[in-house]
């Protein structure tokens, strides 16, 4: 398996273009001939000297993780850092990394969503959303070419409409010797997909590929121009009427593994939660703003004291339960994302990786 074709698996399900302008994901070290073939691959967290042996004992050359290797930049590779000597680990022993950030935490399907399915909560929408378009891609085709073009299509979306027309004006293709285009006679179908800005570029592309492309025509309208699906933190629902304080607290625990849960002052044991606010990793920025969206609790991690402070006088409930057990769903969604598209392919997730905090 070419490690291009493993990227662009990622890449489309966690677009590198919606993580944030601080973040550094993507392909962190390369293969040694640049785009060779991938034996297998390790899933991670985080991608440490320990997991870079055992990716390379498992016989996996290309390692996937959550956090990125290289995050501040290297000035130097001396084995001065635990991330220094997992770097010179991979080179030596010719191990890709690629890591998928905050593309895995802003993308559909991603961190966030994730926490939800873990609660049961249905995603009504996101807390930061991302800056994404939506467009509308019609194309009119004659109607011989028209389940090839649905098939291209639903390679990029999981679904699009179509219908066979009449009278529609194609008049700059109707008729063209010189290419030996003729469709004055000839019965056309419209078939039309919603696409985002993300993957725009990519089915245009795909279209432009087709055989019979001069004999189409293709046009594209924005629909939204803000994105209510990509973005970080997703606000969701609890299933039926909700759940007390308490019933939460142990709902958390089960869903996240997670032995000790710091909560902020509104929490109270018979207190009604059904909307709730979820972001995994470190975000307590976005407290205030999922309390002001009518939020009956916010699940997080890395929160501090003075964001306890802040919270104080919150009706809403803040729930830190721990930075590595709310993005343990990664290697999940990783493992997901590669076998789904490559069946019977050498995917591993990390064994050995643990929890770098203790609790005592």
């Amino acid at each position: 398996m070419k490690l291009s074709a493993i990227l662009e698996v990622l890449d489309s399900f966690a677009p590198l273009a919606i993580q944030e302008k601080w973040d550094n994901s993507g392909l962190q070290i390369g293969l040694p001939d640049g785009n060779g073939e991938v034996t297998g691959v390790m899933i991670c967290l985080d991608t440490t000297e320990a997991i870079v042996a055992e990716a390379i004992e498992r016989g996996c050359n290309l390692i996937v993780s959550h956090h990125p290797l290289i995050f501040k930049g290297f000035k130097h590779l001396t084995g001065s850092t635990p991330q220094e000597c997992a770097a010179a680990a991979a080179i030596r022993g010719g191990v890709a990394v690629y890591s998928s950030h905050t593309s895995l935490d802003s993308t559909i399907g991603g961190i966030s969503y994730a926490m939800a399915e873990k609660l049961a909560a249905t995603v009504q929408g996101v807390v930061s959303a991302a800056d994404v378009e939506y467009f509308s891609v019609r194309v009119i085709c004659p109607r011989r070419v028209s389940a090839d073009v649905r098939l291209v299509l639903l390679d990029q979306e999981d679904s699009c409409t179509y219908a066979d027309i009449e009278g529609e004006s194609m008049a700059d293709k109707a008729f063209d010797p010189a290419k030996g285009i003729d469709l004055r006679h000839e019965p056309l179908t419209a078939v039309e997909v919603e696409v985002d800005s993300l993957r725009l570029g990519k089915v245009l592309r795909s279209l432009a590929g087709m055989p019979d492309y001069e004999s189409m025509s293709v046009s594209t309208t924005l629909l939204r121009a803000r994105s209510t699906d990509y973005g970080l933190g997703v606000y969701a629902t609890l299933p039926g009427e909700g759940m007390s304080g308490a019933e939460f607290i142990e709902a958390l625990r089960k869903a996240f593994g997670t032995p000790v849960i710091k909560a902020s002052a509104a929490y109270e044991p018979g207190m009604k939660i059904r909307r709730v606010a979820l972001c995994g990793g470190s975000a307590p920025d976005f407290i205030a703003r999922a309390a002001a969206a009518g939020a009956d609790a916010d699940v997080t991690a890395d929160v501090r004291y003075h964001d306890f402070a802040n919270a104080a006088d919150m009706a809403m409930a803040v729930f830190d339960v721990g930075h590595f057990e709310s993005e343990y769903c990664a290697k999940d969604i990783f493992y997901h994302v590669i076998t789904k598209k490559f069946a019977n392919f050498a995917v591993y997730k990390s064994e050995k990786e643990t929890n770098p905090v203790k609790y005592l």
